[in-house]
């Protein structure tokens, strides 16, 4: 019988190109070599230089789903990012005001928290708490007429980032269910999502000189 998971000698350059034609061939990640994880890293920066675009796939699913509200859960999206934009707020707000949401279709109940995972590597502190946040800041606005306490927000009220997430809520978030509002298209906003997700702020994947670990660039 062939037996697999073995691998004789074998000459491989650091080109990317050698090694994006490979597997690692391991059973284990206690069987694997150095050469195995540096082909496996050379695949993660290739499908790291691409997370921008499954992000954007991502946030299209939420096309068509009204969820009862007036607007769709893309338009609240498109609206609350378009709101920011036009009151001068940074790219990096705005981008995470497009995708404050992106959660709704998998976490019912902690759509904030997938939203927060996304944007974590890429974002300030202050900015991925506001995302992280959200949902318990956005109950001021109607949690009371679910038998809830609209003032749950209040517990977090010595936290820097306080005024900064009720700002969000209020002046965007909450605002942006107007059927009749002239929202940018999702075209509009690619370019400031495309460099959001171009290089991490921070990642346990991350080395010291800012480099994907086990990669010999920053890119493929």
């Amino acid at each position: 019988m062939e037996q697999h998971g073995k691998r004789g000698p074998m000459n491989v350059s650091d080109n990317p190109g050698d090694l994006l034609a490979q597997s690692a061939t391991f059973g284990a990640m206690t069987e694997g070599t150095a050469l195995d994880w540096k082909i496996i890293a050379a695949h993660n920066q290739h499908l790291a230089n691409d997370v921008a675009s499954r992000v954007l796939d991502h946030l299209k699913l939420l096309e068509g789903d009204h969820g009862g509200f007036s607007v769709d859960r893309m338009e609240h999206s498109l609206q609350t990012a378009t709101r920011a934009y036009r009151a001068n707020k940074s790219d990096e707000y705005v981008v995470c005001a497009l995708l404050h949401d992106i959660g709704d279709t998998l976490g019912s109940y902690n759509h904030q928290d997938i939203a927060a995972a996304i944007l974590k590597p890429f974002v300030t502190e202050d900015h991925l708490w506001m995302v992280e946040k959200h949902a318990v800041f956005q109950g001021y606005n109607f949690f009371h007429h679910l038998g809830l306490d609209r003032n749950m927000r209040d517990q977090f009220e010595d936290h820097p980032a306080y005024d900064l997430t009720v700002e969000f809520c209020q002046e965007f978030d909450q605002t942006a269910f107007d059927p009749s509002y002239d929202s940018m298209a999702l075209q509009e906003f690619v370019p400031a999502v495309e460099e959001l997700f171009a290089e991490p702020k921070s990642s346990i994947y991350i080395t010291d000189e800012g480099q994907m670990a086990g990669t010999n660039s920053g890119s493929s």
